[in-house]
Parts: C-alpha cells; sequence; structure tokens
C-alpha cells in the first residue's frame, strides 16, 4: 500500500522473474491495491490476503494459487474450517451479507482453553457466548456465493453502526486509497457514542501526505466521495487531520477499539503492545476538547 501511495513502479527497476507471490496480514487488502498490484509487478503471480489469528495458528480465509483472484476478496475459505457468516442479531445463515464470522464445527487448531485462573471461563466468554455453540471469530464479513471469497470488512465492536447502517471501517480505508492516496497517507475511522450524543457520529482521522494540509475543500471531496460510492448514511460526521499518526500495535494493526473507547468517553489504560503511544494520547486530547 506504500508503494501504491507514492505510485512506485518497482517492475522498472528490479528483476521480478522469480517472484511467485504477494500475501498480506494485518489489515484488509483494498481493492485499489489489487488493480496496482497486477499492474506493478508479474501479471502470473498469486496476491493473496489472509484472515486468522495466531491464537487458532490458522487462517479462516486463505490465498490458494489454484484459484481465479478477485479484487477484494480473500480467495477461499481454509481447508477444514467450517466457515460461515451469521447475522449479528439472530444467528441465521447470510450469503452475500454483512455479518459476523463464525466457525460452526470444531477445528484441528482449535485451543481448548485460557491459560491460568477462570481460563475456561474466560475461552467461553471470547468464543462462545454470542452464539451458543459456535466460534464467534470477532470479525464483520462477507462471503461472495459466486466466488467463494471471504471479503472482511473490520472488527465486529469496531463496526460503525450510524442511523442504524452498519458497515465497516474497511469500505471507507478501501475509499482513500483508491481515490485520495497521494493526499492522504492512512486513516483510522471509528464511531462515537455517547450519552450526550444521541446518535453514533462516525469520525475520519487521516493523516496527510507529504505535508499537506487538510482543508474544507478536500472533506467536501471526501464526503462527495463517500455519499456517491456508499451511500449519505457513510458520510462521517467529522473528518479531522490527525498530527500524530494513527496508533497501532507492535505488528503493525490500527488500533481502532482503544479509540473508539476513548472516544466514547471509556478510558483505557497503558498498553505494552501499542507501539506509538503518543498517538493514543492526542486522541485523549481530542476526545477531551470535543
Amino acid at each position: 500500500m506504500t508503494l501504491e501511495a507514492h505510485d512506485i513502479r518497482t517492475n522498472q527497476e528490479v528483476c521480478l522473474s522469480h517472484l511467485e507471490a504477494i500475501y498480506s496480514t494485518a489489515s484488509p487488502l483494498p481493492s485499489s491495491t489489487f488493480s496496482f498490484i497486477y499492474n506493478t509487478f508479474p501479471e502470473r503471480i498469486n496476491l493473496g490476503s489472509i484472515s486468522g489469528g495466531t491464537d487458532i495458528i490458522s487462517n479462516f480465509g486463505e490465498p490458494c494459487p489454484l484459484l481465479p483472484v478477485h479484487a477484494g476478496e480473500i480467495q477461499c475459505i481454509g481447508l477444514g474450517l467450517a466457515v460461515s457468516i451469521a447475522d449479528s442479531l439472530t444467528g441465521r445463515l447470510l450469503y452475500d451479507e454483512d455479518g459476523e464470522l463464525v466457525c460452526l464445527k470444531p477445528f484441528p487448531s482449535q485451543p481448548l482453553n485460557f491459560w491460568g485462573p477462570d481460563g475456561e471461563a474466560k475461552y467461553r466468554s471470547a468464543y462462545f457466548e454470542r452464539f451458543d455453540g459456535v466460534w464467534h471469530h470477532g470479525d464483520f464479513a462477507r462471503i461472495n456465493s459466486s466466488t467463494g471469497g471471504l471479503v472482511v470488512l473490520g472488527r465486529s465492536d469496531g463496526v460503525l453502526n450510524p442511523s442504524g447502517v452498519r458497515f465497516g471501517s474497511a469500505e471507507i480505508y478501501s475509499l482513500l486509497s483508491r481515490f485520495f492516496a497521494t493526499e492522504i497517507d492512512e486513516a483510522l475511522c471509528v464511531s462515537r457514542v455517547k450519552d450526550d450524543i444521541p446518535n453514533e457520529v462516525v469520525c475520519l482521522f487521516v493523516v496527510m501526505h507529504g505535508g499537506q494540509k487538510l482543508g474544507n475543500d478536500l472533506i467536501e471531496r471526501i464526503k462527495t466521495c463517500i455519499r456517491k460510492e456508499l451511500s449519505p448514511r457513510h458520510v462521517p460526521g467529522v473528518i479531522e487531520e490527525c498530527k500524530a499518526g494513527i496508533p497501532k500495535t507492535n505488528n503493525g494493526k490500527k488500533i481502532e477499539i482503544a479509540v473508539k473507547r476513548i472516544m466514547s468517553g471509556t478510558d483505557v489504560g497503558p498498553n505494552a503492545s501499542v507501539a506509538n503511544p503518543e498517538a493514543l494520547e492526542w486522541f485523549r486530547d481530542w476526545a477531551a476538547e470535543n
């Protein structure tokens, strides 16, 4: 994505004849990046994104060099995994609709318990409390019935729900990468829910590229783009420049949930997994002032 943002075409400078695959993890890979990769790298490579976790030592969704690649999708469900999508409220299984990523049956690498006091209770609460007897992984996703591909939209507890429309932050990130890569380096999109705010507010924080400033013109262009490509209800109520950067874990994942809690009035204590705690402090200050 960094190469895409700066339009760096490595195939003009480096011999890539032996490159067979490019795989990504940590966060959903935008559709625009699929196009960039296949316009920049050899067309024969297998571009794949994965979705799983260290807790299961595996992937629920993974690449396969024998299958076609579809932009924005993880190619297939992992072998031996009864993965499906469930309605967030009823548990009804869904196809071509957004919902909760679940695994309907036990699988070989499934952990059996958590270590330490109350380990079993914590284990059950983490994975089986939402849907009785069904592994709930905590991802908001969709399965394409035509391709069998998996589209991960973000974490379930980070789902945005303004005016009853549920969507993942990845939908916003994808548009920013596609249309504003030369102006915006990265972004964080979270919801804000407080007792003194009647409706959930979607807040988009951006880090500008190359010293550029976030002005009213760019804000309006972002809103217009989101309104056109998604819907009026997807348009953020707040768009702000975040000069301290986006808070991330040590392995590069955006820390959406902690920021959401801070924005909603619940403070989050120090955490050793935060690679840049000064960025999290910026959000504390912003929430206190706004």
